[in-house]
């Protein structure tokens, strides 16, 4: 082989095998024209010393992506990231608080001062995960990517900015990312703190709401609503208005909540037996009426989680139907517009 077919080889070895053929008839045109006709071995190793080592030419042909967070996400990422991260931490010094006032553990403050660091340690570690994580699904499949600086513009776009009745609020999508982080935080780590406190002189008298053995049967698929939960949000920050593909993803997370929600509450499935009992010795009502109060919330809860399901994905498809333009209805990617 003489340098040339070295040098193409040498190059496209390091791409994959889709780019091979075309980068190797370019790069073969590309010396061909620094050459002239008949060159000597001399002008030939001048020509590839100008194209520099393979390995640096052979990225101009790659066209993968080289990193997890493209530039059209990067701000966006920031920004949620510092939300989550903060919301998480904070849930987790005050749920660590919190049980060392209800339940305070031997060891005394050295041992609450190591339990807050590693809390908060824990907090920013798991809340990088999740939204980097999410970000990463977001940026391999492009979801409404604001445009980058370069791309080709035109007064006309002017014209064609979206109706406001499409605007999503960014302040809904924080509220969201802010609950679902922390009830999920306070469900995973620290779910005796929704039970029924009662004193009795000095002492605290902690029964949990939720059966805590059963809860664990549930764990897995509260993590996998809460990581769809806050991709959805994070998508709405990023589109910044309703379109028919986000639509029903909200629309297909409104009901995998909705499913969950019910499985865990049907036939008290998730509440401790032992709740009705501790709450009428408590307040002196019998248990009976206790337990009949407990089933008319269970059913209120199921009915507003219903309702509030519905509401959330209906509202997305009646505003796309009345003010979206036909031409973008399903996708934001052919009018990407950074609209403030």
């Amino acid at each position: 082989m003489n340098l040339i077919d070295l040098y193409v080889e040498a190059v496209i070895k390091f791409l994959p095998q889709e780019n091979k053929a075309e980068a190797a008839r370019t790069l073969r045109s590309q010396i061909a024209e620094k050459l002239p006709p008949n060159p000597s071995d001399d002008e030939v190793r001048r020509v590839l010393e100008e194209l520099g080592n393979p390995r640096q030419q052979a990225k101009n042909f790659d066209t993968r992506q080289r990193y997890l967070i493209g530039p059209e996400y990067y701000d966006s990422y920031i920004s949620i990231l510092k939300l989550v991260v903060g919301i998480l931490i904070t849930v987790m010094l005050v749920v660590t608080v919190l049980h060392w006032i209800i339940a305070p553990p031997s060891g005394g403050i050295i041992k609450f001062i190591v339990d807050l660091i590693l809390s908060a340690v824990n907090g920013a570690i798991q809340a990088t995960a999740w939204v980097t994580i999410v970000f990463a699904i977001i940026e391999r499949n492009k979801l409404t990517a604001p445009p980058v600086l370069d791309q080709a513009w035109t007064p006309d776009d002017l014209s064609k900015e979206k109706s406001a009745k499409l605007r999503i609020k960014r302040s809904d999508a924080f509220v969201s990312i802010f609950f679902t982080v922390a009830f999920t935080a306070i469900l995973i780590f620290r779910p005796e703190l929704f039970s029924f406190f009662s004193r009795s002189g000095d002492t605290w008298n902690v029964v949990p709401i939720l059966n805590l053995a059963r809860l664990q049967d549930f764990i897995p698929l509260i993590l996998v609503i809460a990581f769809l939960e806050l991709g959805i949000s994070s998508w709405k920050i990023i589109a910044r208005h309703w379109n028919m593909s986000l639509a029903f993803a909200n629309l297909g997370r409104n009901l995998a909540t909705m499913a969950l929600s019910l499985t865990m509450l049907w036939n008290r499935a998730i509440i401790n037996p032992n709740l009705a009992g501790a709450i009428s010795q408590y307040f002196g009502f019998s248990t009976a009426a206790i337990d009949r109060s407990i089933g008319i919330a269970i059913w209120v809860l199921i009915a507003i989680i219903i309702v509030a399901a519905l509401i959330d994905s209906i509202i997305p498809f009646a505003k796309l139907a009345r003010y979206s333009d036909r031409r973008d209805t399903w996708s934001d990617r052919r009018d990407t517009r950074w609209t403030h």
